[in-house]
């Protein structure tokens, strides 16, 4: 899969050494948002039916919840949720997009007002670009060094 030059100029501004892991990816986002991430596992009953995923923003801070499963998969969600950040959406106000129970504890206590959803593209466009790009994020984390064959393996060609 080719890579787009969007998410190449992205990938290309985060400044990652050369062969990152996932805390220098965090670090390097949260310097891009300006303020400090917290992660937080989410449930089918917080997030909502088929959410995977969630950006909020407070005034302090971000807030990424995810759902749990294979390793892999929630890092990827974790992936899509930085790549909203990194690609500039915007939120809307807070006005009942997510069931008032998570609003009415977790989000005024933590001085929720926004909740980052692209607003300023069409939603497909927003969700697409997110994806392609945490799936460029991916491929940097799972680079490996080049490594230099063994005698053996040069000898019999492998």
């Amino acid at each position: 899969m080719e890579q787009s030059t969007l998410t190449a100029d992205v990938i290309d501004t985060l400044s990652l050494p050369e062969y990152p892991d996932l805390g220098d990816l965090v670090t390097a986002v949260e310097e891009k948002y300006g303020k400090r991430l917290v992660f937080e596992e989410g449930t089918v009953d917080s997030l909502g039916d088929g959410v995977t995923g969630q950006w909020i923003d407070t005034p302090s801070h971000g807030i990424v919840h995810y759902l749990r499963g294979a390793k892999a998969w929630s890092v990827h969600v974790v992936l899509h949720e930085l790549s909203h950040i990194l690609l500039g959406h915007k939120g809307k106000p807070l006005d009942g997009l997510i069931a008032g129970s998570f609003f009415s504890a977790i989000g005024k206590r933590n001085g929720v007002s926004w909740m980052c959803r692209a607003v300023d593209v069409p939603l497909d466009e927003a969700e697409a670009a997110a994806e392609n790009l945490a799936f460029g994020l991916a491929r940097v984390l799972h680079a490996t060094p080049a490594k230099e064959a063994t005698k053996a393996e040069r000898m019999f060609g492998l």
